[in-house]
């Protein structure tokens, strides 16, 4: 895990986020490593004070579609967690790791029960991921029902810039949470308000 060391945090702050971060993606990769039965690690990890960044690798691909899944939380820190995951991946996880309970004879309905089996990962992944930001500061969070949408690669970054402006992002977490035999690899986006820093900062010696 690697990330640019900003002059907004000192280093005792800098030191529990890290642990932060690393703990809340080490679970999300195991979950979606039990979910899928198969192998998973986290890469491209970056955290940091400010706006999301540009996934430039994602404008090169396009028109091509992708489920972007948003998990909005409220309460003593406001903000949101994203899934990011290309159409043809979506496809993949569910040719291949689909557990027998989500399969239908059924065309309609067995569509259903695939988006309804990536919405539980992502549901677990980002309850997970709040449980931890809960724990380490001391806050209460509470986790909105997933709002899903399907949009072209080439404006997923227009939409970041959106979601930056609405939330004034003071913080922000990005990683790829990279299948290792099974070729899918979703984003998972972080954005935390200013209260995130606030609480921080009071849970840290100055």
């Amino acid at each position: 895990m690697s990330t640019t060391f900003n002059n907004r945090l000192t280093e005792e702050q800098y030191e529990l986020v890290s642990e932060l971060v690393n703990n809340a993606l080490v679970k999300a990769v195991d979950s979606m490593a039990k979910m899928l039965k198969i192998r998973v690690d986290a890469s491209h990890v970056d955290f940091n004070t400010g706006d999301v960044k540009n996934f430039p690798d994602l404008d090169l691909l396009g028109r091509f579609k992708a489920h972007l899944v948003k998990l909005v939380f409220s309460g003593d820190i406001r903000g949101a967690f994203y899934f990011v995951i290309l159409d043809h991946e979506v496809d993949l996880i569910n040719s291949v790791c689909l557990p027998e309970e989500f399969k239908s004879d059924k065309r309609t309905e067995n569509k259903l029960m695939k988006h309804g089996f990536m919405s539980e990962i992502e549901n677990v992944i980002a309850a997970l991921s709040m449980k931890e930001i809960s724990e380490y500061l001391g806050v209460q969070l509470e986790l909105k029902v997933p709002q899903i949408q399907i949009i072209p690669c080439d404006q997923i970054n227009e939409y970041f810039e959106k979601e930056n402006k609405i939330y004034k992002t003071a913080f922000h977490v990005s990683s790829v949470l990279k299948g290792v035999a099974v070729n899918v690899s979703p984003y998972f986006i972080w954005i935390l308000d200013q209260n995130f820093l606030d609480i921080l900062r009071l849970n840290t010696t100055e």
